[in-house]
């Protein structure tokens, strides 16, 4: 992607810990180590562009692993119908595995292009999506699969029935969540993901991709895995659209146990989760007549029938207990 002029390049900022004496101002003293950065250019694969994009499991920061996708020399032969998980990007796209700046391709599926890496755990395993040679025939773009890539082999995790899917995060268990589609027609899929029907969040592993199914709408996608094999995402509640964003209520999820548990809302009609620790707490957005962030707060032990978690806003007080 080039903005005005500029070719644009993925880059990893390297912390070095160093005693700055010019930063000695008001609470901090010469003394105190302060962290230093070093910018390194990423570079591409001979293509203009490469990218590291705003997941949280792009960057595994015991082992300062990055994973995402850089531009090929070579045209996308499916451009301009490239699959919008892409972008606006005519060349071909590779997944690539790094550690301090050194690219490293992944390549794609055998029969297909491009590809992107999502996630990588501590192990360097990656988890992403890759074309695989077919046109969506519902929708006339380039099909894409969700994809895992360990040393240099790459595996299809397959679908739900339907024909795309896409890995959002792996854990350190080698546990991988995402979202895949079914064979059911929908027409909210594109809230979530690129399809023509119903897209669900999965758990993939030892071989085999479990539907997580919803909160009682159409779709659902998982974004955050955590060590305990917990997921958060992102769920429609019902298949009616309501007057504030014109699609079904959409909320943010916790799935623990074999169930998808509805962590709710403030009163409003869109919530997303944006991280998830090992503990099950979760931070994320959601809109209560003003766009608010957001943290979900585990209470107490065991599986209760009813939510344990309370969400409060970052910068304020305790709004609502579920």
């Amino acid at each position: 992607m080039q903005l005005g002029g500029r070719v644009i390049f993925a880059v990893l900022l390297s912390a070095q810990t160093l005693v700055p004496q010019f930063l000695a101002q008001g609470d901090l003293t010469a003394n105190a180590k302060q962290p230093w950065y070093r910018l390194v250019d990423m570079g591409t694969f001979g293509g203009p562009v490469s990218m590291v994009f705003g997941g949280a499991g792009n960057l595994n920061q015991q082992q300062t692993l990055v994973t995402s996708c850089a531009d090929t020399s070579l045209l996308d032969p499916n451009w301009p119908n490239t699959n919008p998980f892409f972008g606006d990007d005519a060349y071909v796209q590779h997944a690539f595995r790094t550690r301090r700046g050194s690219l490293h391709d992944l390549g794609a599926l055998p029969a297909g292009t491009s590809s992107c890496g999502q996630a990588i755990n501590s192990g360097g395993v990656v988890a992403g999506f890759s074309t695989n040679g077919e046109i969506d025939p519902l929708t006339g773009f380039a099909q894409i699969h969700a994809v895992r890539w360990q040393g240099e082999n790459i595996l299809d995790l397959g679908t739900l029935g339907g024909n795309e899917s896409y890995a959002n995060f792996i854990n350190d268990r080698g546990q991988i969540t995402g979202g895949a589609l079914n064979a059911i027609p929908d027409p909210f899929t594109s809230e979530l993901f690129i399809g023509a029907t119903q897209v669900h969040a999965f758990l993939w592993e030892h071989g085999a991709m479990q539907d997580l199914g919803t909160l009682g709408g159409p779709d659902s996608s998982g974004y955050y895995l955590n060590e305990r094999g917990e997921i958060a995402g992102q769920s429609f509640t019902n298949d009616v659209p309501n007057e504030t964003t014109g699609i079904p209520t959409l909320d943010p999820f916790l799935w623990r146990n074999g169930r998808m548990l509805d962590l709710g809302s403030l009163g409003g009609t869109f919530g997303v989760p944006d991280a998830l620790n090992n503990q099950r707490a979760s931070c994320g957005r959601l809109n209560s007549g003003w766009r608010r962030g957001i943290s979900s707060l585990p209470l107490g032990k065991g599986d209760n029938k009813r939510s344990r978690h309370i969400w409060r806003e970052l910068w304020g007080s305790v709004r609502d207990q579920r």
